[in-house]
This record gives C-alpha cells, sequence and structure tokens, in this order.
C-alpha cells in the first residue's frame, strides 16, 4: 500500500511509498498511473504511485499489454482534496490543532489528579 503512516520524532506522519522500489515519493517527482485499458462496466481503475519516471517505466513494463494515464501526484492530490472530496483544508487543521489541545489538556488535567 503506497500510502502509509511513518513514525517520526514528531510521531506518525502519512508519507507515500512507490509501488515499484518502494521508497519515499516527493510531491515534486511522484507520479500517479493507471490503466486506460480497464473496463467500462467498473467505472473506475486502480492507481499505481511511481516515486520518478524511471518507476514509473518499470511499472508500465509489468503490463506490456495495456496502456498507461499519468497525472503528478501533486496535481492528483489537488484535484482529489479541493475538488473530488471538498475537503477545506484550513478547517481541518483547526479541527485537528483543537482535538489535539483538547486532549494534551485532559492528559494535563489526569496527571494533576494523580
Amino acid at each position: 500500500m503506497p500510502f502509509v503512516m511513518e513514525l517520526q520524532p514528531q510521531g506518525f506522519v502519512p508519507a507515500v511509498r512507490c509501488d515499484h522500489c518502494g521508497n519515499h515519493v516527493t510531491a515534486e517527482t511522484g507520479l500517479i498511473l493507471w490503466s486506460i485499458d480497464s473496463p467500462l462496466a467498473i467505472g473506475s481503475a486502480p492507481v499505481f504511485i511511481a516515486c520518478d519516471q524511471d518507476c514509473a517505466d518499470a511499472l508500465t513494463a509489468r503490463y506490456p499489454e495495456s496502456q498507461f494515464a499519468v497525472i503528478a501526484l501533486d496535481a492528483y492530490l489537488v484535484t482529489l482534496v479541493e475538488d473530488s472530496l471538498e475537503i477545506d483544508a484550513d478547517a481541518v487543521r483547526e479541527r485537528e490543532e483543537l482535538a489535539w489541545t483538547i486532549e494534551h489538556t485532559r492528559d494535563e488535567v489526569d496527571q494533576v489528579l494523580d
């Protein structure tokens, strides 16, 4: 699964891994690939994530009978978040900061009461 949670010093953070080599994928070089040969009956196609053009080429070479379309990872994510899912990033950040503050305050109160 290319979308993973990685443990960093600040805690678990989302990350993206390449479907070909397993390396970290950046927004600047990452690519999303999908087969344009998928039957119309299913109405969607699974995607592959590649860390760069070399890995994208290696992924498509695994399926020589298929034709693939490609979009940059950052463009895919912006379209997914803002257009398809209609997520307001600022509202989500505010909600998560508030949830963290509430949890942190609750932990502090528990420590004082112990």
